[in-house]
């Protein structure tokens, strides 16, 4: 991204423009029994912005992302210990909770052993079984008010988790039984399969080849002629300018010996 994409905030730092070139941190939805799981995405600079926010990444690790500045990059040591520690866990369940009738649910942070490249699953344990329950995400809301994450499960229900709005609904029963995305494609495709075989045949048996056309007409044996008879199409009007048979035929014979 270049150097354009990053804007100066509040007493002068460097902070990433959300929702830019790497688009903005995400959550995945699911539900089990009285589980749910938020898998939470963020790209690398995101990331690092939480990495910073919590004190345990240098100031412009994000900057570095963003710039592609290798040398400026957080060490693996430092992403290694920023994953396995206490804080992001903390900062992850402050930022990120469900609550089912008004009653908030267990949550559980495990972040990947890369977090900037792998993220976060948040597991909440509720009282009853999963339905209907209220989503709250605020992940980076502290660090640029503009910050968005966006929400989906899978089926046609996505949601965007900013300042203005940062609680929503989740319907995991309709999340269930709704086709998901990768299923709508799957049907979509396989009819768009169908049609085209269907419409490669009906061409192909509508128009046959030159040699097909060019086979001697019994009738006109049984008549004593030895030429064979050609049938000719009308003139059509085509998109593109193609050779007739005859004029194939006639190309082939002047390009003879």
């Amino acid at each position: 991204m270049a150097a354009s994409a990053i804007l100066l905030g509040a007493g002068g730092s460097a902070i990433a423009h959300p929702s830019g070139e790497f688009g903005p941190p995400t959550a995945r939805l699911s539900a089990d029994g009285r589980t749910v799981t938020i898998e939470l995405a963020a790209p690398p600079d995101d990331a690092a912005a939480i990495g910073t926010a919590i004190g345990l990444l240098p100031e412009g690790s994000m900057e570095a992302f963003l710039l592609e500045d290798e040398d400026a990059q957080p060490t693996e040591e430092e992403i290694r210990e920023l994953s396995a520690s206490p804080e992001l866990r903390a900062y992850l369940l402050e930022h990120v909770e469900v609550r089912q009738d008004g009653q908030g649910c267990a949550g559980e942070a495990r972040p990947g052993e890369d977090f900037l490249a792998d993220g976060a699953e948040l597991t909440f344990t509720c009282g009853a079984p999963v339905e209907v329950v209220d989503v709250r995400i605020t992940v980076l809301h502290d660090v640029d008010p503009r910050y968005a994450t966006f929400g989906l499960d899978g089926s046609r229900w996505t949601v965007l988790f900013t300042v203005a709005q940062p609680e929503h609904p989740w319907d995991a029963s309709a999340a269930a039984s709704g086709p998901g995305l990768a299923a709508l494609l799957a049907i979509v495709g396989g009819v768009l399969l169908v049609l085209g075989v269907f419409g490669w045949l009906l061409v192909g048996r509508r128009r046959p080849s030159c040699e097909a056309r060019r086979r001697p007409d019994p009738r006109a044996s049984s008549a004593g002629h030895n030429q064979d008879a050609v049938e000719f199409e009308p003139h059509r009007a085509r998109p593109h300018p193609t050779r007739s048979c005859n004029e194939s035929t006639d190309a082939s014979r002047s390009a003879g010996p």
